[in-house]
C-alpha cells in the first residue's frame, strides 16, 4: 500500500515559536472512531428487538357459563333447524335424510355428523381471527330413548326418528357425570383479561351431515336475508369477563349483528340458555 509521506525539517523552519512547535487550531473538526460498541447497543440490539415478535402467554383458562343475572347455569342447548325436502325448516333427523337404523345402530352416518362452533374475536370477516372452536357430535339424549310402560325406566331403544330433534345439549360435567360435557366450558387466553374487564367473542356455526356429506352454514334468523345483510346474521355473541372470583361467559340474548339491540335467537329458561340456529337462506 502506497501513501504520501511528509517530513518536517526543523532546521529549515524559520525562527520564533514555530521553529520548535507546531500549532494545531482548536476549531479543527474531528471524527469519532471506535463506534462499534455504540452501533451494537443503539442500532443492532434495538432493531433486533423490533424484528422479533413479543413473547405471548398462550395458556388458556376455563370460562364458566352464567346467565344475565350472573348466576351459574348447568346446561346449554343448541337447537338446529334445517330445510327438509319441502323447503321448510324441520327440526328432526328425519327431515334431513336420516332413517331409524342410522340412529338405532349408531351408524357412522349419525355418529360422525356434528355441529361445529367457531369462535372469532370480531364479527367483521375482513379483520377477524379464529381463536377457538368446539365440535359437538350427534348423540342420543335420555329423552330420545323409549321408556318402560311406567314411563320411568329407559329401555335403550330410540324413539321414532321423526321425533328425535336435531338438538345438542351440553351439561356441567361436575353436576351430571352422565351428561355430555364437551362444549360446556369456553377456553380463552389466560392473560387476555384483567379483573373487571369484559370482551366479546363471536360464534359462527355450521352443521356437517355425514349422511349426505353436506356442510350447512347456520344463521340466527328464521327468515330469508338479503345477501348484503346476511353477514350480520351469522354470529351469536358471547360476553367473557373476569372477576375476583373467576372467569365467566354469558351468551348475549340482546346482541343484534346489524347494530340494534333486542330479543334475538337466545332464550334463557330453566337451567340455561337455548341457542336457536337456522340454515342460511339468502334472497
Amino acid at each position: 500500500m502506497y501513501v504520501n509521506n511528509y517530513k518536517i525539517n526543523l532546521s529549515t523552519m524559520s525562527g520564533g515559536t514555530t521553529a520548535t512547535t507546531i500549532n494545531i487550531p482548536i476549531s479543527m473538526e474531528y471524527q469519532l472512531v471506535d463506534t462499534a460498541e455504540l452501533i451494537e447497543r443503539v442500532f443492532v440490539e434495538t432493531e433486533t428487538e423490533n424484528a422479533i415478535n413479543p413473547i405471548l402467554n398462550y395458556d388458556r383458562i376455563r370460562f364458566m357459563p352464567i346467565n344475565p343475572a350472573d348466576n351459574p347455569v348447568t346446561s346449554l342447548t343448541y337447537d338446529i333447524k334445517l330445510f327438509n325436502n319441502l323447503g321448510v325448516y324441520g327440526n328432526f333427523y328425519s327431515d334431513i335424510g336420516f332413517d331409524y337404523d342410522d340412529v338405532k345402530f349408531s351408524k357412522n352416518s349419525f355418529t360422525q355428523s356434528f355441529l361445529r362452533l367457531s369462535f372469532y374475536d370480531s364479527d367483521d370477516p375482513m379483520v377477524q381471527n379464529l381463536v377457538a372452536y368446539t365440535t359437538l357430535f350427534c348423540r342420543l339424549a335420555p329423552s330420545d330413548l323409549l321408556t318402560s310402560t311406567t314411563g320411568v325406566l329407559s329401555i335403550g331403544m330410540p324413539i321414532p326418528i321423526n321425533q328425535i330433534p336435531i338438538k345438542f345439549t351440553v351439561e356441567n360435567p361436575l353436576i351430571n357425570k352422565k351428561g355430555f360435557g364437551e362444549g360446556f366450558h369456553l377456553y380463552y387466553y389466560k392473560d387476555s383479561l384483567n379483573i373487571g374487564e369484559t370482551k366479546y367473542l363471536f360464534m359462527k356455526a355450521s352443521f356437517n351431515n355425514a349422511k349426505t356429506d353436506k356442510k350447512t352454514n347456520l344463521m340466527v334468523k328464521n327468515t330469508p336475508q338479503n345477501i348484503e345483510n346476511l353477514v350480520h346474521e351469522l354470529y351469536t355473541r358471547y360476553k367473557i369477563t373476569r372477576t375476583t372470583t373467576g372467569y365467566y361467559y354469558e351468551v348475549d340474548d340482546l346482541y343484534q349483528g346489524n347494530g340494534t339491540s333486542g330479543v334475538n335467537n337466545i332464550t334463557y329458561f330453566g337451567n340455561g340458555p337455548t341457542i336457536n340456529l337456522y340454515e342460511v337462506k339468502a334472497i
